[in-house]
């Protein structure tokens, strides 16, 4: 009796066609899981925008409406060192200024009393704006912002979406 070979050779590894599978699905599961990262990264960026956008809204709606009751006078002309005013309210020896930067896309409230002391407080960053800036004045029935009852801002935090508009009503109505 003589023993019998076994016929062909034991398999061990894998095969060419089982390696080029598994090549093919683990590229296409790198290709999917970058992809999404990457989405997942613009998402996050879009988001932080939104946020900080809705956020110099709210803390402009925060002290807006304290700024325009307690002030005797509204205009647009420069004070506290700012010469791009957005708007100025000046009362009690007081006055708040508004202002935009385009460049950092910088909202700021700015403070200064007679005695010469300035409180310069950034209320946060809006997108910029190719043509028209990101908060705009516009008083109420009176047409030219001559210290006017009624101010109205405009925030556009988003150029996708519909602007806010912030009224205040004057308390004085001195000129």
């Amino acid at each position: 009796m003589t023993a019998r070979r076994p016929s062909g050779r034991a398999e061990s590894g894998f095969t060419l066609t089982e390696l080029l599978v598994t090549i093919v699905i683990v590229g296409v599961i790198g290709t999917l899981l970058s992809r999404a990262f990457v989405m997942g990264l613009r998402f996050t960026a879009d988001t932080e925008r939104r946020i900080s956008a809705t956020g110099a809204a709210g803390a402009l709606n925060r002290f807006f409406y304290g700024d325009v009751q307690s002030a005797d006078r509204v205009s647009t002309a420069p004070a506290c060192g700012v010469t791009d005013v957005i708007v100025r309210l000046s009362g009690g020896g007081t006055d708040v200024v508004y202002t935009y930067e385009p460049s950092t896309g910088t909202l700021t409230r700015v403070r200064c009393t007679g005695e010469g002391t300035v409180t310069t407080m950034p209320l946060g960053r809006l997108p910029a704006a190719p043509q028209d800036p990101p908060v705009t004045l516009s008083c109420g029935a009176e047409s030219p912002c001559t210290s006017p009852l009624e101010v109205t801002l405009t925030v556009r935090n988003d150029p996708a979406a519909p602007p806010t508009a912030l009224t205040a009503v004057r308390r004085s109505g001195a000129s």
